[in-house]
């Protein structure tokens, strides 16, 4: 029987939307979630269901952003800010995109994480002709490639971030010397 990797957790993701990036989330605290909407019934008399309605569910993203200024903070509501997109940091785990969202950022206070931003972002509800929300597009983070380094001399790999190669699988040095002979890696 074969063993399927699934990269289920987002961890700290980097985060696109209005002209930035955000890499600094709160870890865990990215989420992805729908605001369902409620269903009307045409009733004819007698209370019989002649037809209903469904509006095209919501998608919101939030996530918490600890801060210790606010100067570089936009507070409030803003109806149209374009896209917004999550992608985990690992190679191979599905994130998304929520195109046309509104956006609205809030404080919030507690004694784990002092003071941050609250960003949540919502899409508009549209959709195809057939029902189908248009407004969310899974992406899925494609696969990473890892360099060898060409000169370590002097260098400290478990500083530099560098990698080894451990069978057919790329771990994190923990070397804090070149070791002779060892090849480390770069990951782009």
């Amino acid at each position: 029987m074969a063993v399927v990797k699934k990269i289920c957790g987002w961890g700290k993701p980097t985060i696109q939307v209005d002209g930035k990036t955000y890499e600094d989330a709160v870890i865990n605290s990215t989420t992805l979630s729908v605001e369902e909407q409620s269903v009307i019934e045409l009733q004819i008399e007698g209370g019989e269901v002649e037809d209903s309605h469904k509006d095209t569910d919501r998608y919101l993203i939030d996530f918490d952003r600890r801060v210790g200024s606010l100067d570089d903070v936009e507070l409030g509501y803003d109806d149209n800010v374009g896209d917004i997109s999550v992608m985990p940091p690992h190679a191979g785990a599905i994130g998304v995109k929520l195109l046309n969202v509104s956006r609205n950022v809030t404080l919030k206070s507690d004694t784990t994480d002092g003071l941050v931003v609250h960003h949540q972002y919502k899409t508009h509800g549209e959709h195809d002709s057939d029902g189908n929300p248009t407004d969310v597009v899974p992406q899925m983070k494609s696969a990473s490639t890892y360099n060898a380094v060409a000169d370590t001399a002097g260098k400290n790999p478990k500083a530099e971030g560098w990698f080894i190669k451990n069978g057919s699988v790329y771990v994190l040095s923990q070397d804090t010397e070149a070791q002779s002979g060892m090849t480390y890696y770069t990951l782009d």
